[in-house]
């Protein structure tokens, strides 16, 4: 077998890798009719909030007003159970948090890496206890920076504090991920990324990494 470079760090992706849970997930079976109703206010009627949201320029009172204002729910309702749907997020498979654990035991640490809002770290973070679990955590929301989002000269504006702090370079790390590495920016800066699908899953792509010889 051919050996490989063991990684100093993993980042991992949160939405669509760690957990393919929705902000109002759990009214998709109870009350779908106010599910579709919100679901369709954000990701159809008020897509470009998604972005600024993301970056910290927008709250999540902000988005929720805007869903309240367009759709004539009440704001207190759809506030409540988004707060609720975030507190009950999953991981997408419940082996993740054990094959995270034997990966650190190979002094491997492993971090969330995720373009995310700020009820990631408001509700699901404390609610799953996710800085028990990983070794750190990185949200675009309060670093106002989206994983793709580089200066001129090339630094990254969402993972270089990070290597930085931890003193390792990008080509130390590998970034498992749900999405297209955009114009191969991340590849490029470094970062080996591993980009899973239907076929190629995130427990896939964890048991991988306890398998390869370093």
């Amino acid at each position: 077998m051919k050996k490989t470079t063991k990684p100093k760090i993993v980042f991992i992706d949160w939405s669509g890798t760690l957990s393919k849970s929705k902000f109002w997930g759990h009214l998709e079976a109870s009350n779908n009719d106010l599910f579709k109703k919100i679901e369709d206010s954000l990701f159809k009627n008020n897509i470009d909030l998604i972005k600024p949201w993301m970056k910290g320029e927008m709250t999540s009172e902000d988005v929720v007003k805007r869903i309240s204002d367009e759709t004539g729910l009440d704001y207190k309702v759809v506030f409540e159970e988004f707060a609720n749907g975030c507190k009950l997020m999953e991981f997408v498979d419940p082996k993740v948090p054990e094959l995270v654990k034997k990966i650190q035991k190979r002094g491997i640490k492993v971090y969330i890496a995720s373009n995310n809002m700020d009820s990631f770290n408001r509700w699901t973070i404390p609610a799953m206890k996710l800085e028990m679990l990983f070794d750190g955590i990185i949200n675009s929301f309060p670093i106002k920076a989206l994983k793709h989002d580089f200066t001129e000269s090339g630094i990254s504006l969402f993972f270089d504090q990070t290597l930085t702090k931890e003193g390792v370079t990008a080509k130390e790390t590998i970034l498992i991920d749900d999405s297209e590495d955009k114009e191969n920016k991340l590849s490029n800066y470094g970062i080996n990324y591993h980009r899973i699908t239907d076929q190629r899953t995130l427990v896939d792509e964890l048991t991988s990494l306890l398998t390869q010889e370093t």
